[in-house]
């Protein structure tokens, strides 16, 4: 997108969305992925973001985590270069990513003033405070539950993970999965490495402590 376009979401470069952005210091994107501009709703806000800024995204699908050099970095990774307070130069900000099977919404929250609600076709710009507040904590609660780019489970992982927590065997999960009972175990073997477990029961519960699975869930 050059210099000149309108961004749906954003507006113009000068205009008052963008220039909120730009003093924000805090901004945190759920990106569900439904717009129709082919360049991802969290690229354009950093680029547009200022370097100092913490940008947090929570994006759908299990990604990997790409570095610094333009894409997401992992949850936890490298770190923001330094920037002195106001600085609005020096390149974009690094990106704290994590990734959802499902967002409600896709926004931009800017702080504790703005929150932009990106709709197809329609981009609200939500000022009320109270309102405001709400899709703040909506926001902050999806980033919570989401998992850490490069650590997200695959379909079949997460199947599995689930399954095994249920107290399924081997035999049952493979049927479930299509798969033969040896390939279960040596998944299992691996998920629980993952987990630094050293059973099953504690892979399970070491999984819900990190938002893979609920335990509760049947």
């Amino acid at each position: 997108m050059t210099s000149t376009e309108r961004d749906p979401v954003l507006g113009a470069r000068r205009s008052a969305r963008a220039f909120a952005l730009r003093r924000a210091h805090d901004v945190l994107v759920l990106d569900d992925g439904s717009e129709a501009c082919p360049e991802p709703l969290w690229l354009r806000v950093r680029e547009r973001a200022r370097h100092a800024a913490r940008l947090r995204v929570v994006t759908l699908g299990a990604g990997r985590g790409e570095g610094t050099d333009g894409a997401p970095a992992q949850d936890g990774g490298p770190g923001r270069a330094a920037g002195r307070p106001g600085d609005v130069s020096g390149g974009a900000p690094a990106v704290e990513r994590r990734v959802a099977t499902s967002l409600p919404v896709s926004l931009v929250a800017l702080d504790a003033t703005v929150v932009l609600v990106a709709r197809p076709g329609r981009t609200r710009a939500v000022t009320d405070r109270d309102a405001v507040a709400a899709l703040r904590a909506l926001a902050e609660s999806e980033w919570d539950r989401a998992r850490p780019d490069g650590d997200a489970l695959a379909p079949s992982e997460d199947t599995l993970l689930r399954l095994l927590a249920e107290g399924k065997t081997d035999t049952a999960v493979a049927v479930r999965l299509g798969v033969s009972p040896r390939t279960v175990r040596r998944h299992a073997a691996g998920l629980m490495g993952r987990l630094g477990a050293t059973s099953r029961f504690e892979a399970g519960v070491r999984a819900a402590q990190r938002g893979w699975i609920r335990m509760t869930d049947r």
